[in-house]
């Protein structure tokens, strides 16, 4: 316990977080459940306790997850069957690859779609709908779905609406039946108003100084609420873990069946990495030290953090809640430090025959942070390096370069001759492009001006004939930003940046992800 302690507080200093919760479950018995530090930095922030509530961010996906698995047992939604088949007007930019997809793609990160959503937005409970209506038709699917691993909070809302159509019930109305009353999970709620009642951690920033200060506001968007706007406590997380732990249990009631617990453990999306992880409905789930953990972690900005790790073997869990960054590598670590006596079976990487996949994978991706990736005669080409490909299981390789090093892991997906190529690298999909776009400026002054989602701020301009300019007001930083096609650019800072026009809208698009809309066309419209 003292070790724990330790690391919790070293964990808060290191980070300058205000409050942290932490709940530890061992052999199905809470063990630890305790706050540290304060609500917030002010002089009336209350203690943090096991009872204060928390913006969880993407553990909510969890939440979500496992109240639909409940309607499939219902019979009212088959994790196989297209989407179209309860929102026959769904769509994304593909009409193609729309009606292919499936409750158990959206669940598992399957799709093709990206991560992307918008921290505020929508504010009644017709969101989700208009959403669906609005957003979703603009979102692009970057491979076929089903055949590779892209993490994706558009998902889970999506999943989220599926559920309303079914049931016709609001969602947060349908996690209160299902999830939230059946175990006493009494705090949890994605109100605002509701929250406001109960002890509340609330998010900071950092003024010039480097020191902490109140963000005075809480953002809400209704169309996240399946994948991010959960706001829980370390006591009511404790319950969910209980119920995941006993296999569908939960005091002696069984309210999901071993089947379904079973389901969700079970890998659907690999990532392509060195410990066998990967995605089932809703959790990840890795091997470490030959133990097998089930787990998400939730990031709003850096103002909210969280983990939830199941070591169902064990009986044992481990939930972090803060309100500042890093949470979820304090979870990490915990989980480390209870194992560290266990038995570790060995995990070196065992080379096998080369199946020559790479073959059938030959071409140019783009991935979304390292940008261009070429594979060619069994090298991978990155920038000015060139590295061996290597086999250590059936599907994958490490990448090494010519003194031994490995920077990057390529997975290679079952892919039929008519599907899209697609390869994972450091568990990141990166799809097949074509190159030869010659920079061409007056193809860029329709991107110029600035850009904003209210939270975010960034300035576009044309610098040279080969070059983009991105000022970034958070940081101060200005960007160079290369062409590869009329509208796509790499950076070193960010790597891709997009541009896309919604509803007559350009915005600035991050990651294939992240969009803020344009404010103004003039260039230096922002100091």
């Amino acid at each position: 316990m003292k070790n724990i302690e330790s690391m919790i507080n070293k964990y808060m200093q290191e980070n300058q977080v205000p409050g942290t919760a932490v709940t530890i479950i061992k052999e199905k018995q809470v063990w630890l459940s305790k706050g540290f530090g304060k609500t917030n930095v002010e002089e009336w922030g209350a203690d943090v306790s096991e009872q204060t509530l928390f913006r969880i961010a993407s553990v909510s996906k969890l939440l979500t997850g496992t109240m639909i698995m409940m309607l499939v047992e219902k019979g009212l939604i088959d994790l196989d069957e297209p989407i179209r088949t309860y929102v026959p007007w769904f769509t994304t930019d593909s009409e193609e690859y729309s009606k292919l997809v499936t409750m158990r793609m959206l669940l598992c990160h399957s799709t093709g779609l990206p991560t992307g959503g918008l921290p505020s937005g929508y504010k009644d409970e017709k969101g989700l709908y208009l959403y669906m209506k609005e957003v979703v038709p603009t979102l692009t699917q970057h491979f076929y779905p089903g055949t590779a691993y892209s993490y994706s909070n558009h998902g889970v809302n999506i999943a989220g609406f599926v559920a309303e159509t079914v049931t016709q019930k609001p969602f947060a109305t349908l996690m209160e039946e299902l999830i939230y009353k059946p175990l006493e999970m009494k705090q949890t709620t994605y109100s605002l108003l509701k929250a406001a009642t109960y002890p509340l951690a609330l998010p900071h920033n950092k003024d010039a100084e480097g020191n902490l200060q109140i963000i005075h506001e809480l953002y809400e968007n209704t169309s996240n609420y399946p994948c991010s706007y959960a706001y829980s406590s370390i006591k009511d997380l404790s319950n969910f873990a209980m119920l995941h732990l006993n296999n569908g249990l939960f005091n002696g009631k069984r309210l999901l069946e071993e089947s379904s617990i079973e389901e969700m453990r079970t890998m659907q999306a690999k990532w392509y990495n060195k410990t066998n992880g990967g995605c089932g409905i809703s959790f990840f789930q890795e091997v470490k030290d030959g133990i097998k953990r089930f787990w998400h972690y939730g990031q709003f900005n850096d103002n909210f953090t969280s983990q939830f790790i199941l070591v169902p073997e064990k009986g044992m869990a481990v939930i972090v809640l803060a309100n500042g960054d890093q949470a979820f590598q304090l979870g990490y670590d915990i989980v480390d430090e209870l194992l560290k006596d266990e038995k570790v079976e060995k995990e070196d990487w065992i080379q096998v025959t080369d199946r020559f996949l790479w073959k059938d994978f030959e071409g140019t991706y783009l991935h979304g942070y390292w940008g261009i990736m070429e594979i060619s005669n069994g090298y991978l080409k990155h920038n000015d390096n060139k590295y061996e490909l290597i086999p250590f299981n059936d599907d994958s390789y490490i990448a090494i370069n010519e003194n031994g090093d490995h920077k990057f892991i390529i997975g290679f997906p079952e892919l039929t001759p008519d599907q899209q190529k697609v390869v994972m690298i450091n568990s990141r999909n990166c799809s097949i492009i074509t190159l030869g776009y010659q920079p061409n400026p007056s193809d860029w002054e329709n991107l110029e001006g600035a850009y904003s989602d209210e939270i975010e701020t960034y300035k576009v301009w044309i610098k040279d004939s080969s070059t983009l300019m991105i000022k970034d007001y958070q940081t101060g930083q200005d960007i160079e930003a290369q062409a590869i096609l009329s509208n796509q650019f790499l950076t070193k800072e960010y790597g891709h940046v997009g541009f896309i026009e919604i509803n007559g809208v350009m915005n600035i698009e991050f990651d294939f992800a992240w969009r803020n809309p344009r404010i103004s066309n003039e260039v230096f419209a922002l100091n």
